[in-house]
C-alpha cells in the first residue's frame, strides 16, 4: 500500500457530483484478491468500491476513508503476514481499531499485529518493531506524522506563510522535545516549558534577544491546531482541551512588548534614497514604495504584462485581500525606474526584478529585498530603529502623507489597496478613473517633495 494513505482525497470519489456522498475506491491488494470481503461477504475483486455511508462532508470522509483503510491493511495483515513496517501503515491501523466496538475483533486484530510486530523485530530491530506495534494498537501517536497529515488535510487552506510557520514551529519543538516525541508524551508541563523557558531563549538572526511574546504566541496557535484537529479526527481522544491551551502570551502581554511603528522621517528618507541608488533593485523598490505606498511584493513581483505601456500605471493582479486587485498610479520618480525596467523585458512575462528569484519556501521574490532594506537601515539609521521602522512603513508613511496632502481618505484606501469599511455605496461604487487616480498620485509626490523627503 502506498505511503499517502492518508493524503487529501485518495481512494475518495464523489460519482454524483460536488456535494453528495463520499465513496472508498481503491485497487484491491494483490494478497485480497478473491478472499472474502466481511463488509459484503463476496469475494474481493480487482478494485475495492464501497460507500462510506451518507457522508457529504470531506473532513469526514476522509476520517471514514482512514479507518476502512485500515480494516483492509489488517486483512491483508492476516493473509500475507507481511508488514511495510511505515509509520502511515501502523497510523491506519490504529484508525480502524479506534473504530472497533466488538471485544473479540478488536482481540483478534491486536493478535495479529502482535505476531506481525514479532516478524518486523528480525528485519528492523526490537526498538523499530516495537514503535510500529504502539502506534499500530494506538498506544503512541507521532507527533511528526501527525503533523504531516495535519498539513494532506488542511494545507491547501492556508497560506504559503502559514506553512512555513507551522514548520519552524514543529522543528523547534522537536528540537526540545525529541525528533520522536509522541503526541501523548505531551502534557501540559511540557508544553509549559517550551513556551516559557526554550522559546524566549530561541535567539537566531531575526530574534537576536530571543523570541518575543508575539511570535511565541503565533507559535502555540498553530501547535493548538494541530491537536485540536487530531482529536477531532479521532488521532487522539477527543477533548475540548489540549496541551496548548492558555500556554502562549496573552494579547495584553504581545502589545505590551510590541514597539509601535511610525513613519520615515524626511531626513530619514534622504539618507536612505542616497545609499540605494536608482536603477539598484532596493533603490527601485524603496522609490515606487514611498510614491505609491504599495507592498513590497506588488513591486518585487512585477511583470511586464502588468504595466501600462506610459508607465502612468499598474495592475496589482492578487494580493492579500480583494481590495488589494486594484491599479497603481505611477508618477515622478517611481514611474521612472519602473519605465526604464520596462524597456529591458523582451516580453509580457518577463519579470521587472528578474534578479530576484521565487523562492520556494514562499513562493514570492521579495523576501530578499527585504533582507537587503533591513540592513541598509540598520547600517544608515541604526539599529535603535529595529521595531520601529521597516520596510513596510514607506506604506504607513504614503497614507499618513496623502492625507496631509489633502487627498480624500476613500481615494487613498483605492489607491493603497485598503478596505473601504462600511461604506453603504460600496456595492455601487466602482472607483474613479486611472487619469483621476494619476492626479491625485501627482498630488501626494508634489508634497512628498515639498516636505523634504525626496531632491
Amino acid at each position: 500500500m502506498a505511503k499517502t494513505i492518508m493524503l487529501d482525497t485518495n481512494y475518495l470519489f464523489q460519482p454524483r457530483g460536488k456535494n453528495t456522498a463520499w465513496l472508498f475506491r481503491m485497487a484491491t491488494p494483490a494478497a485480497l484478491v478473491g478472499q472474502p470481503n466481511p463488509r459484503t461477504g463476496r469475494p474481493y475483486g480487482k478494485e475495492i468500491r464501497e460507500s462510506l455511508g451518507r457522508v457529504t462532508k470531506l473532513a469526514e470522509a476522509r476520517q471514514a476513508r482512514d479507518v476502512r483503510l485500515g480494516h483492509i491493511r489488517l486483512e491483508e495483515l492476516a493473509v500475507t503476514g507481511r508488514s511495510e513496517g511505515t509509520v502511515e501503515e501502523a497510523m491506519s491501523i490504529a484508525a480502524s481499531l479506534r473504530d472497533m466496538h466488538d471485544e473479540g475483533e478488536r482481540e483478534t486484530a491486536t493478535s495479529v499485529l502482535a505476531d506481525q510486530a514479532e516478524k518486523l523485530e528480525k528485519k528492523v530491530g526490537t526498538k523499530k518493531a516495537v514503535r510500529w506495534y504502539k502506534t499500530a494498537t494506538g498506544e503512541r501517536t507521532p507527533f511528526g506524522a501527525t503533523v504531516q497529515q495535519f498539513k494532506a488535510d488542511r494545507g491547501k487552506a492556508l497560506s504559503q506563510s502559514s506553512l512555513n510557520n507551522l514548520d519552524t514551529a514543529v522543528k523547534e519543538f522537536k528540537e526540545f522535545a525529541g525528533e520522536d516525541v509522541t503526541m501523548e508524551e505531551v502534557t501540559r508541563r511540557m508544553a509549559g516549558q517550551f513556551v516559557t523557558q526554550f522559546l524566549p531563549d530561541k535567539k537566531g538572526p531575526k530574534a537576536p534577544d530571543g523570541q518575543g511574546p508575539a511570535t511565541i504566541r503565533k507559535k502555540v496557535s498553530q501547535l493548538t491546531q494541530v491537536w485540536s484537529w487530531a482529536q477531532q479526527r479521532g488521532l487522539l481522544p477527543y477533548s475540548k482541551e489540549t496541551p496548548w491551551d492558555a500556554q502562549g502570551p496573552t494579547a495584553k502581554e504581545v502589545k505590551a512588548r510590541a514597539k509601535t511603528r511610525r513613519i520615515f522621517h524626511p531626513e530619514e528618507t534622504r539618507k536612505i534614497l542616497s545609499e540605494a541608488p536608482e536603477g539598484k533593485d532596493l533603490g527601485d523598490l524603496i522609490r515606487v514604495a514611498l510614491l505609491a505606498g504599495v507592498r513590497l511584493e506588488e513591486v518585487a513581483g512585477l511583470k511586464a504584462s502588468q504595466v501600462d505601456e506610459s508607465g502612468d500605471w499598474y495592475n496589482v493582479m492578487e494580493g492579500k485581500t480583494d481590495n488589494a486587485i486594484r491599479v497603481v498610479p505611477l508618477v515622478d520618480m517611481a514611474k521612472r525606474v519602473i519605465l526604464a525596467r520596462l524597456s529591458k523585458a523582451s516580453g509580457p512575462d518577463d519579470p521587472l526584478f528578474p534578479k530576484r528569484k521565487v523562492r520556494k519556501s514562499s513562493g514570492k521574490r521579495g523576501g530578499s529585498l527585504s533582507q537587503a532594506f533591513t540592513r541598509l537601515r540598520r547600517r544608515v539609521l541604526g539599529k535603535h530603529t529595529d521595531g520601529v521602522l521597516v520596510q513596510h512603513c514607506f506604506r504607513h508613511t504614503w497614507h499618513t502623507e496623502a492625507r496631509r496632502a489633502d487627498v480624500d481618505l476613500r481615494t487613498i484606501q483605492e489607491m493603497g489597496g485598503w478596505g473601504i469599511g462600511g461604506a453603504t455605496d460600496a456595492p455601487y461604487d466602482h472607483g474613479l478613473e486611472i487619469k483621476q487616480y494619476v492626479k491625485a498620485q501627482k498630488k501626494v509626490a508634489a508634497w512628498l517633495r515639498k516636505k523634504g523627503y525626496f531632491e
